[in-house]
């Protein structure tokens, strides 16, 4: 079993994903790239081709239990272990709805991605996850599901960070004493797809925090982090 630090990233090949899946080869992790969309991840290869020795893009859609399954194999049967999961896919959803005006199947369909599947990544992957050293979960959260900003539209998204918000402290306080620590992070508003063009982050800023975290000997477990730094749930 290889020394090297070993991280997957889900939704890896794009936005503030391929941003941490850079920054994480540049500090020599092995870097397990999760893309839904296999042509999108060959591409997102190809752009980062001067790291390639450190990225291996597997086809993962954490929406799918069964492909979360086929990939924890995968990764069981190639490197036998996982230092550091970093649970980055997710979705906005269709509509900027609040609460009183939105579509329950836009709720449900929003928690199937950013709820359900973390959940299930933690769940399938926790095997290599104790094999690793100084292991590592990460949620990519947002403000927008922190318990005093839970107002206002996007009902379903700010939802969903709510729920992967307290699956983290729940997370973090059942691995106590197992040495693996959990944590979630705001990257800010980032210019992606999914951010626009009018947000005041760049790629590189939204995506420091995470590769921070994946090694950082300052990182508490069961916290939520913006800019390195610990804020109010």
């Amino acid at each position: 079993m290889s020394d090297q630090r070993i991280a997957l990233v889900t939704g890896g090949n794009r936005g503030i994903g391929l941003g941490i899946v850079e920054g994480l080869a540049k500090e020599n992790y092995l870097v397990i790239m999760g893309s839904r969309n296999i042509d999108s991840g060959n591409l997102a290869v190809d752009f980062l081709e001067d790291l390639g020795g450190n990225i291996d893009m597997m086809q993962l859609d954490i929406s799918d239990n069964r492909n979360i399954v086929r990939a924890a194999k995968y990764v069981s049967k190639t490197y036998g272990k996982l230092d550091v999961l970093i649970n980055n896919a997710g979705i906005t959803g269709k509509s900027e709805a609040s609460l009183k005006e939105c579509d329950i199947q836009e709720i449900e369909s929003v928690m199937k991605v950013n709820y359900y599947g973390p959940l299930k990544m933690n769940k399938a992957f926790m095997p290599l996850l104790r094999k690793g050293n100084d292991a590592r979960i990460i949620n990519i959260s947002s403000g927008m599901g922190a318990l005093d900003d839970l107002f206002g539209e996007y009902s379903a998204y700010r939802l969903s960070k709510a729920g992967l918000n307290s699956q983290t402290i729940l997370l973090s306080n059942d691995l106590q004493g197992e040495g693996i620590k959990v944590a979630a992070m705001c990257p800010g508003w980032v210019r992606t797809d999914m951010g626009g063009i009018d947000a005041t982050r760049s790629i590189d800023q939204g995506a420091d925090t995470a590769i921070w975290l994946s090694s950082a000997t300052e990182m508490e477990s069961g916290k939520f982090y913006r800019d390195r730094k610990v804020i109010p749930w």
